[in-house]
């Protein structure tokens, strides 16, 4: 008969992942001991037949350290899942944050036709983070993309990415479109490193475009800025 004491589980919380994973796998019959009762309140115990080639010999509590090591790989696992989303979501939340705050510079100075260009970033950045994009916002990333046809050529060949960055001359809102295109290609990146084991291969895909289309039209409206500003 097994008997898991207090010694054991003791070990059990120091050596392996049973703190995070709350989750302890016995053998039928095993018997618990008072003591160790007192660490195992949080922990939910399941009782389950263990093969022998699994079994350790000359031990008093029977542990399956085969199922164990699956349980710790798949709480691994679930861990990076959980931090790569919520990184995930970090990013848009700091991108959506910089584009209201450069909106509200841009409203007070009375540059609309940048607050517009801003809002459709703004649109589609917050319904990327849903499952589905709306189709009505396929058909806007479409429009931008060609816009973007006409424009890129010359931007490429006087304002290359990469190589151009702007001065403390340049206006504030030029700066402020540079930082935001900085965000997006932090994105682009993050999801191209990141997201490809988390997300579908369709969504994988789409979101790493939809990235690269919002820089690019990010990078042309700080062209822009920049030259009328010189006007």
């Amino acid at each position: 008969m097994a008997i898991l004491t207090e010694s054991k589980i003791k070990k059990l919380l120091r050596t392996t992942k049973l703190k995070e994973t709350k989750f302890l796998i016995l053998e039928p019959g095993t018997v618990i001991t008072p003591s160790a009762k007192e660490y195992l309140r949080d922990i939910t115990i399941e009782y389950m037949e263990i093969p022998e080639e699994s079994e350790i010999e000359n031990q008093e509590a029977a542990f399956p350290m085969s199922q164990l090591e699956v349980s710790e790989a798949e709480n691994i696992k679930e861990q990076k899942t959980w931090k790569s989303h919520l990184a995930y979501q970090g990013k848009f939340d700091i991108i959506i944050s910089h584009i209201l705050t450069l909106q509200k510079k841009s409203h007070h100075i009375g540059k609309m036709e940048l607050v517009g260009a801003l809002n459709t970033i703004l649109v589609i950045v917050q319904t990327m983070t849903m499952e589905t994009l709306a189709s009505d916002k396929l058909d806007l990333i479409q429009e931008i993309e060609n816009w973007l046809e006409d424009k890129k050529s010359y931007v490429a060949s006087l304002y290359p990415e990469g190589s151009f960055i702007p001065t403390y001359k340049d206006e504030e809102w030029v700066i402020d479109l540079f930082k935001l295109h900085g965000y997006l290609q932090e994105l682009e990146h993050f999801i191209s490193k990141e997201m490809k084991d988390f997300l579908k291969s369709e969504d994988y895909i789409n979101c790493i475009s939809i990235v690269t289309i919002l820089k690019d039209y990010c990078w042309v409206l700080m062209v822009q800025s920049k030259e009328n500003s010189v006007e």
